[in-house]
């Protein structure tokens, strides 16, 4: 009787540790486009973040900078209604040559936020 109730609390400890695991999951940018660290041809039209889960379009963003520092105007980001998963931040002119900064800022659908930044660098 004993060794049954130390199994079954064992068996529920084991179970909670792995439901607690899966809800502090943070949400982890997958891939960008424009990519990081790369020289596009040609200016790109928007920013598109991809992510391991569904983000939450009203309270994420990104600002855009040029390489002096300088805020870049983009839309208001959007998500993309086919993928939760991705956000989509429409540039609001073509970018010119040089190196830019994007600094992001997300909050899943189960609320946890996170920020990163990368750059890439516009040829013409």
């Amino acid at each position: 009787m004993m060794r049954k109730k130390i199994a079954l609390a064992l068996l529920a400890l084991s179970a909670a540790s792995l439901l607690g695991t899966s809800a502090n999951a943070h949400p982890t940018l997958t891939s960008s486009n424009p990519q990081a660290n790369i020289s596009a041809a040609s200016s790109p039209t928007e920013i598109r973040l991809s992510f391991n889960e569904g983000v939450i379009a009203k309270f994420s963003g990104v600002e855009l900078k040029d390489e002096s520092g300088k805020p870049i105007a983009t839309g208001a980001a959007t998500v993309d209604p086919k993928d939760k998963k991705q956000l989509v931040v429409p540039l609001a002119t073509p970018l010119t040559a040089g190196r830019y900064m994007v600094y992001w800022h997300v909050v899943s659908e189960d609320t946890h936020r996170v920020t990163g930044q990368y750059s890439f660098k516009v040829e013409r």
